[in-house]
């Protein structure tokens, strides 16, 4: 049977013709054809995802229609022409672009609400299991930390500002201002790194950015609660910033005071890039145009103004959930009624911790081993606050979700001293029966917050202190426990890059193979914006810096802190693990850090755990360089780039 027979006979079977209103034979354009059933049908009506308007390029020629002869005989909708639902929401093709997901403000009722928020119940059980067991410690600590605070708070207000330690770059070799400087800053936590900069880069650097900024026609605005943190990522300052000498020497100087041993899966001495973003603070009187009207304090509800907030970065939650820093116990002696015993300054509880374990936006998920800020302008005091306790401070926010008070606090803040103080008095404070599922200051994917109201001992009025003037050039840094907050306005131009120092693991390493796309690419960090869509992107801008750029400023120590070269190891530098002896206790005790000695080992010698963490970047960041994995003749995977040609290069030789 022919084609056409078996076409008539089944012609002969289908139902009468449909009325006029629908046509027989259903006509459809070949440029249709190609396009996914989604946008022949348009969006579901059950759908509960955002519908993303993009424009489609269709040809002007003459379209061929071919027929479709079992379609269905249903009368088909006509759609008469009208508005579509851009027209009728009168949005504009600007407006119809993808809306920014991702936001960095915080949930105002958890924060700045009379009353912190409940959380899952799960948390309650989460304070049950960390008070377990240590309950008569924990109440008799809280009695000791409360005492503690009391005289904390007094020292901090009578020393102030003198309180931070600063040192000149050109000084970090000298050992005696080395161990002063290292001293003080493991007790507040604070450290301020003099021209670290060239006070004429800087002003380069400033007005290099300036043009990059006013260029830049489309961008996020900054969050209204921080209406002077921009998110870029890969502005010329910030790019230069993280590819300088002596920045990543000062940051190498800095994360030598932690008290680190060569057993530990860290590599001080390899600091990493972190793309952070940008901080501008424009007064009316600036002539630069980046489209930040408001200041903070416009910017609070006016019923929250009073309240004081500080913010702690490196996760909020994450502090007591086991997943995230309890993993390798890194505050294991404060939950167990021995604060006492808890050092700061100790990475072994967090170079494994989870620090974003909700994906928050902006959340840090590297290991950072201080907060650091380079400033490009003149930052008088006042601008940044920090709480220069890192010990007590965190022991404290740590453990006031599992204490309430017996009597409440007084209703009005201009109560009589008396009255405060009977609130604040150890015997007014006790440890919850049935614990609460509130964590203050803390909720999923937001960084840590501490508050006035709700952390009355810390006494934040009093505790929050200014650093010293920081001229342009000059690198303070601060720990990553430690409480601070922007709340002065400058009274001109204040430029700040974010400029945290990190040092070499496995997972930095990891998260440096994302960062180093993201860069490539032009698109925000990848703390900051994990769906590639939310913040835009710098690819097409003008004058973003590139890979030579960094090369120039850097050299191959640039290139490596962005993990855009290996770092190459030579076998005859790296020694064996031993005891340290009671000298090098000493100066690894002080955090000494030189040009010539660091941690006790002599110049250019690096351990054995430092060697092992460069071939794993290695591996991680350049996995088709085929000598960074193969076994050498000993059994041993190779540690150095290009080893195999030097070992042909040896057999060469003893052969000849």
């Amino acid at each position: 049977m022919s084609t056409a027979e078996v076409v008539a006979q089944r012609s002969a079977v289908l139902p009468a013709p449909a009325p006029a209103t629908a046509p027989a034979l259903a006509t459809v354009p070949l440029a249709s054809m190609s396009k996914p059933p989604s946008a022949l049908s348009g969006p579901s009506s059950t759908s509960t995802t955002t519908t993303t308007t993009t424009t489609t390029t269709t040809a002007t020629a003459t379209v061929d229609r071919i027929p479709v002869p079992f379609a269905s005989s249903r009368p088909k909708r006509v759609r008469s022409p009208g508005l579509n639902r851009d027209e009728k929401q009168g949005r504009t093709p600007k407006q119809r672009q993808r809306s920014f997901t991702k936001t960095m403000e915080p949930p105002v009722l958890s924060f700045y609400g009379e009353k912190p928020v409940p959380l899952p119940s799960r948390f309650g059980h989460l304070k049950r299991r960390l008070a377990a067991g240590h309950e008569p410690a924990l109440e008799a600590s809280w009695g000791r930390l409360l005492a503690a605070l009391r005289e904390e708070i007094k020292h901090i207000e009578r020393g102030g500002t003198d309180l931070i330690p600063s040192i000149d770059f050109n000084d970090i070799g000298n050992s005696i201002s080395v161990s002063d400087f290292s001293e003080r800053v493991k007790r507040y936590g604070i450290g301020v790194v003099r021209s670290v900069v060239a006070e004429s880069d800087a002003e380069t650097w400033v007005s290099e950015t300036k043009k990059y900024l006013e260029t830049k026609h489309e961008f996020k605005p900054p969050p209204a609660q921080d209406p002077t943190c921009f998110d870029f990522f890969w502005s010329p300052c910030q790019v230069r910033a993280r590819a300088h000498p002596k920045v990543l020497q000062a940051q190498r100087f800095a994360m030598s005071i932690w008290d680190t041993t060569d057993d530990d899966r860290l590599a001080t001495r390899f600091p990493i890039c972190y793309a952070d973003r940008i901080r501008i603070d424009t007064n009316t009187t600036s002539d630069l145009n980046v489209g930040n009207g408001t200041n903070l304090e416009d910017a609070l509800p006016p019923a929250t103004s009073s309240t004081l907030i500080a913010q702690v970065d490196n996760g909020s939650l994450e502090r007591w959930e086991v997943d995230g820093y309890g993993r390798s116990g890194c505050y294991d002696a404060i939950w167990k009624g021995e604060w006492e015993k808890y050092n700061p300054w100790d990475p072994t509880g967090r170079i494994h911790a989870t620090t974003d374990l909700y994906n928050g936006a902006g959340a840090c998920s590297m290991f950072r081993m201080f907060q650091g800020i380079l400033a490009l302008t003149t930052v008088e005091p006042g601008m940044v606050r920090l709480l220069p306790s890192p010990k007590l401070s965190t022991a404290y926010f740590l453990l006031r979700p599992l204490f309430s008070p017996k009597t409440p606090a007084p209703e009005k803040r201009d109560a009589s001293a008396e009255e405060w103080q009977a609130y604040l008095d150890p015997s007014n404070w006790a440890l919850e029966k049935e614990q609460t599922t509130i964590i203050h200051g803390a909720v999923p994917g937001h960084a840590q917050r501490v508050t006035d109201t709700w952390h009355p001992h810390l006494q934040l009025n009093s505790s929050l202190i200014a650093p010293p003037t920081l001229r342009p050039g000059d690198y303070i840094v601060w720990h990553p426990d430690q409480a601070y907050v922007f709340d002065k306005p400058p009274p001109s131009l204040s430029m700040l890059v974010y400029t945290p120092a990190a040092p070499l693991t496995q997972t930095n390493a990891l998260f440096l193979a994302r960062q180093r796309k993201a860069f490539l690419r032009g698109h925000p960090g990848p703390d900051f914006d994990s769906t590639g869509s939310g913040l835009g992107s710098e690819a097409p801008h003008t004058g973003r810096l590139d890979e030579k750029d960094i090369e120039a400023v850097g050299g191959q120590e640039g290139l490596q802190a962005m993990g855009l070269a290996p770092w190459v190891i030579d076998k005859a530098l790296v020694e064996e693990s031993k005891a340290p002896t009671p000298t090098e206790e000493k100066e690894n005790g002080n955090g000494a850090l030189s040009q010539g000695i660091s941690n006790g080992r002599a110049e250019g010698k690096i351990s054995a755990t430092e060697a092992d963490l460069a071939r794993e970047a290695n591996i991680i960041l350049f996995p088709d360089r085929f000598d960074f994995w193969m076994p050498s003749r000993m059994g041993t995977p190779s540690i150095d780039n290009g080893s195999k040609g030097k070992e042909k290069e040896i057999k060469a030789e003893q052969a000849a």
